[in-house]
């Protein structure tokens, strides 16, 4: 009888030491469910008893949106259909016609052509104003807007009607997407007899590698040279680890850049534009 109390109280001590040691997480992975039903049933309530018709695709990244701003600048989310920003953020590389573009009053209107790349190809011009993208009214559209509709597989073809400035008529231009490759550093070149300018638009994948290579032959073509100009004007940020690689082209070895801290020890880290001006 005295082994069976023993065995018995012996067994609530294991029992409340698991228990102990389990009860922040399952308590945590609780509130997770509990919370994911709640979120859930107003979701439902929502779609079957508002007022208007609304749309569960937005909706839905309205509420992730609200969810992810109340953390910080830095964590977003990016859905299947904003992969080609992130893949341009990080590659340099993107599926669409190789245009910069910008909304100008009622039209977006094309700013920069990529050298070589389908928009350039086809023969659109910088002040081309877009008019219609295959057929459709491109009146009162954003750059999103149509860049949603432009980028597409690379092979397919679409037809931009644009406006020429010193044109009568409006022009219609067929193009053939394809995997557009910006370069990071687009221009390098001395502006007087010892300083040097190198242009990085993105610190995309190689971009350390890049502009050392930009500054070796400005130096190779100029013995003298004292000073390079880096202009990150219009910056989209990038890759951390390459921002560190283009520091490392001018700061001395064993200098301390710059440290990251986070739960997952080898995760992507990238940066917004701002941070690319402190460093």
């Amino acid at each position: 009888m005295k082994r069976l109390i023993k065995f018995s109280i012996l067994a609530v001590v294991v029992a409340l030491s698991v228990a102990t040691t389990f009860q922040p997480n399952s308590n945590k992975y609780f509130e997770i469910t509990k919370n994911i039903e709640i979120f859930a049933n107003l979701y439902k309530e929502l779609n079957t008893y508002y007022v208007d018709d609304v749309d569960p695709g937005k909706l839905m990244r309205t509420g992730i949106d609200a969810m992810v701003e109340s953390l910080d600048p830095f964590t977003n989310y990016i859905s299947e259909s904003d992969i080609e920003g992130y893949r341009f953020l990080t590659e340099g590389k993107y599926n669409g016609i190789g245009a910069m573009s910008k909304q100008m009053g009622d039209y977006v209107t094309v700013i920069e052509l990529y050298e070589g790349q389908p928009a350039d190809k086809a023969g659109l011009k910088v002040g081309d104003q877009i008019l219609a993208v295959d057929g459709k009214d491109a009146t009162g559209k954003t750059v999103e807007e149509l860049n949603d509709i432009m980028r597409g597989f690379p092979g397919t073809v679409l037809k931009l009607k644009v406006r020429r400035p010193g044109t009568p008529n409006d022009m219609e231009i067929p193009l053939t997407r394809n995997e557009v490759d910006v370069p990071n550093v687009p221009h390098y070149d001395m502006v007087s007899e010892d300083v040097g300018y190198v242009a990085l638009t993105t610190f995309t994948h190689d971009a350390g590698r890049n502009v050392a290579e930009a500054v070796k032959k400005l130096k190779d073509q100029n013995p003298n040279l004292k000073g390079v100009i880096l202009d990150l004007r219009d910056n989209g940020g990038g890759l951390l680890n390459e921002a560190v690689n283009v520091c490392n082209v001018f700061i001395p070895r064993n200098e301390l850049i710059v440290t990251t801290k986070g739960k997952v020890k080898n995760g992507i880290n990238l940066f917004v534009p701002w941070v690319a001006r402190l460093i």
